[in-house]
């Protein structure tokens, strides 16, 4: 938390938001809070919207990095900020680091279907014999399907 104080302090845009939340002067550079100046408050040093935590520019890749551990995907990825954190344009943000990482893309990757094969005529009957059970059915019947 100690990092997060040191950086607000030092962070232009957050001293620039801490002075439009309390003295109601809004710079046009930080146009993206004041859509949001009503869920904004300062708790000891740190910016809140809501109950998260907003996070100064240069430690947002940090945080980034943290969350994207595993590769999670998009949506896990924006899930675990939104529980904690926020700052303008996160999702974006979240996008533009999942679609650039080729881990993320390997991960993601569909696994293809195995293609199929053509089966060689049985010789004779019953020779080669499939069954399934099926139901129930909404009449609450069983079907047992036989293939030879």
């Amino acid at each position: 938390m100690s990092t997060i104080v040191a950086y607000s302090e030092k962070y232009q845009e957050i001293c620039k938001v801490k002075k439009g939340v309390c003295q109601n002067d809004w710079d046009d550079s930080i146009k993206s809070y004041k859509f949001f100046e009503n869920d904004l408050c300062f708790h000891d040093g740190i910016l809140l919207r809501g109950n998260k935590i907003v996070i100064p520019q240069q430690l947002r890749k940090s945080v980034l990095d943290a969350a994207h551990e595993g590769h999670p995907g998009i949506v896990a990825m924006k899930e675990r900020l939104r529980s904690k954190v926020w700052w303008p344009r996160i999702d974006k943000d979240v996008e533009q680091l999942v679609k650039a990482c080729k881990g993320c893309t390997l991960v993601g990757l569909p696994n293809p279907p195995a293609p199929m094969k053509r089966r060689e005529l049985s010789a004779a009957p019953w020779i080669d014999v499939a069954m399934d059970l099926m139901g129930p059915l909404p009449s609450n019947e069983y079907l047992l399907v036989v293939v030879d």
